[in-house]
């Protein structure tokens, strides 16, 4: 990431629980949530704009526009790739010159709008990529969605969403169990739209769902700590909180 002189600023709301960088991800993520459909493919969409994104944002570079590179990059087919740059250049979302892909206006805009409300701190730019984020939060999203593929490919970004709200919880908070309700409240969501995602997360092994001692009508959720692909989780969320902390000390 490029190293930077001049301080970040925090424009519009702060995070709904609090400033720490894993809140202000799982807010954005929740925000990016109710911008898309949810569906089987909508998690490989979501990676894929990630990519793209942390290119434009956290590192104010140009993405190649090489398809087959691309398609190594968030192991997904050329033909997802093309698909979905055809769909990003008709919307005006993105510009591709030459072998390079920038961001349009709208999405700068949109993209901002939403690190803002998160409480993600950003730097204006006078470029094409308008503003650059403090530190990689847009290729932490992307890189904690492809883990989570890795292990169930029909995921989709409502079950990205219930797994950093949970890992916000316990790292956060210090917090091991939430109910439905305390998801739907976190993430902006009603108890129904969770019900199927989290029957899949509790039937992939990665959450694990018991009843309240205190009242058997309320399903306390937990993270199976016990799997290999959660504990993957854990390191990938460690790794990118010591980088945050290291990144923090450079800049004084």
């Amino acid at each position: 990431m490029n190293q930077l002189a001049d301080p970040f600023f925090l424009r519009k709301a702060l995070a709904k629980h609090s400033r720490h960088p894993l809140s202000m991800v799982t807010t954005t993520s929740s925000l990016a949530l109710a911008q898309m459909q949810t569906s089987k493919t909508s998690l490989r969409t979501f990676r894929f704009k990630c990519h793209l994104n942390g290119w434009f944002f956290d590192l104010n570079q140009a993405c190649t526009a090489d398809e087959v590179a691309l398609s190594r990059a968030i192991n997904e087919p050329v033909a997802f790739v093309r698909r979905y740059l055809r769909r990003a250049v008709l919307k005006d979302r993105i510009g591709i010159v030459g072998q390079e892909i920038l961001p349009k206006m709208g999405l700068v805009r949109d993209h901002r709008s939403w690190l803002c409300e998160a409480g993600q701190l950003i730097q204006e730019r006078d470029s094409v990529f308008g503003f650059q984020t403090a530190y990689p939060s847009i290729g932490f999203a992307g890189d904690f969605s492809a883990l989570v593929l890795k292990h169930a490919l029909g995921a989709t970004l409502t079950q990205v969403c219930i797994l950093l709200a949970l890992w916000e919880a316990k790292i956060v908070f210090r917090g091991s169990e939430l109910t439905a309700s305390d998801l739907a409240a976190r993430l902006g969501l009603c108890k129904s739209t969770l019900s199927t995602a989290i029957m899949g997360l509790v039937t992939s092994e990665q959450l694990l769902a018991r009843a309240d001692p205190n009242d058997d009508r309320i399903v306390l959720l937990s993270l199976r700590l016990d799997k290999a692909w959660v504990q993957e989780q854990q390191d990938l969320i460690r790794s990118y909180l010591q980088k945050l902390s290291v990144h923090s000390s450079a800049l004084g």
